[in-house]
């Protein structure tokens, strides 16, 4: 009997540990989709679909050699990012530029329709995240201010 209780408990704190990351997840974009009306979502939904055409489209357009680049796990991906932009040519960077642009566009049109209530629900939910301490802080601390030029910089630890 111990051990059925036992299995029980293990099976149901494992399903209980599965599922919390999964729930937490989507709580902060769940509750602000929820105060958003029905345009502005489905704006939002509509352009996600043309987001997804459009990567979908670019994805279409790499090449073989682009493709290896994208798969190579030796590199960082800043230097992918720096290899690919080389090696795009003139169609891929049209298709880039128009995507950037078609979100800029987005961005703008939904915050029109952003009514006083949801700006500044949605700021203070922005604030809130900049301020919370655990933010992936940098290992050794987070920045020190430069004596030089009175920016911030990341401690190096090598």
């Amino acid at each position: 009997m111990k051990f059925k209780t036992i299995l029980y408990m293990i099976s149901f704190m494992s399903l209980m540990f599965i599922n919390t990351p999964l729930f937490a997840q989507g709580s902060n974009y769940d509750i602000i989709y929820k105060e958003l009306t029905k345009d502005q979502r489905e704006l939002l939904q509509k352009e996600r679909e043309v987001m997804k055409a459009n990567r979908k489209a670019f994805k279409a357009t790499l090449s073989n050699d682009q493709l290896v680049i994208l798969s190579d796990k030796t590199i960082s991906k800043s230097q992918i990012r720096k290899r690919l932009m080389v090696s795009f040519s003139s169609t891929q960077k049209e298709l880039v530029k128009n995507q950037q642009l078609s979100i800029r566009k987005t961005r703008d049109n939904f915050r029109k329709t952003l009514t006083g209530d949801q700006r500044k629900m949605l700021k203070e939910r922005i604030d809130k995240i900049r301020k919370s301490k655990d933010r992936g802080e940098l290992k050794g601390g987070g920045r020190e201010l430069s004596l030089k030029d009175g920016k911030k910089r990341r401690n190096r630890t090598n």
